[in-house]
């Protein structure tokens, strides 16, 4: 398959992403969002006026952070390991097809449809919190769909079990990272290992108030995710799908 044709079957794979993952994420979002802050706008009356100097500002970036996160996590779900499991990948590659060229494709499909989903959400949470930035919003999605969905996606492609894999290294990684932390001794260099997830606090927090952050926090986190992209790419390119 030619590069223009695989280019448009694109298309495809983003109406297989709304059909089987953007409606999901969507409506996951805003249940969480409106259980969260709803009845705290109801709550304050006309006293809710969230801002940065508010004291309910950490709340609002701490429940929108935890839905890109969790997006993202659905997205990245199976993107590889189900063609494998179901058997798939043989009729998707029965023709001269590059699986390497094809999920990396679908891996930014993903992503456009990820953002595309941020962005309604953003959208209606900015009607109840004009103050909520949806660029700044945008950018940090961006940010974790790269540094997060490059680690899912070579879970995926290392195992059959990735969204649970995906989660445990995630969360995992915070829980140890906040046990060990920095201090003498080989669990804290081992730790230093695992992905950066304690940068993650000061990251939504700056770049989804102010649209900017360390850049050595954003490059740890985009480089992570990167690297485990390239090493999932690499996997599929020397190994076989039916492993």
């Amino acid at each position: 398959m030619s590069a223009a044709r695989l280019a448009r079957y694109s298309l495809w794979q983003f109406r297989d992403f709304i059909m089987e993952r953007g409606i999901a994420i969507a409506i996951i979002g805003l249940l969480w969002g409106y259980t969260l802050i709803e009845p705290l706008r109801r709550a304050m009356g006309a006293a809710f006026a969230v801002g940065p100097a508010s004291p309910t500002w950490p709340l609002v970036i701490s429940v929108t952070s935890s839905v890109v996160s969790l997006g993202v996590l659905i997205a990245l779900n199976g993107i590889v390991s189900t063609d494998r499991k179901q058997g798939y990948y043989r009729f998707l590659f029965s023709k001269p097809v590059s699986a390497v060229g094809y999920y990396a494709q679908l891996f930014f499909v993903y992503m456009i449809g990820v953002l595309l989903i941020m962005l309604v959400l953003a959208a209606v949470l900015h009607t109840v919190v004009p103050t909520f930035k949806i660029f700044n919003f945008l950018l940090y999605a961006a940010i974790i769909y790269v540094g997060m969905g490059g680690i899912g996606f070579f879970v995926s492609v290392a195992t059959r079990f990735d969204w649970l894999t995906l989660a445990a290294v995630w969360f995992g990684s915070r829980i140890l990272r906040g046990i060990y932390g920095p201090r003498p001794g080989w669990k804290s260099k081992a730790v230093e290992l695992l992905p950066p997830v304690h940068k993650l606090d000061e990251v939504s927090l700056s770049v989804m108030t102010y649209g900017t952050a360390h850049t050595s926090d954003v490059l740890w986190l985009l480089g992570y995710g990167a690297l485990f992209f390239a090493l999932g790419l690499l996997i599929l390119r020397r190994g076989s799908l039916a492993d």
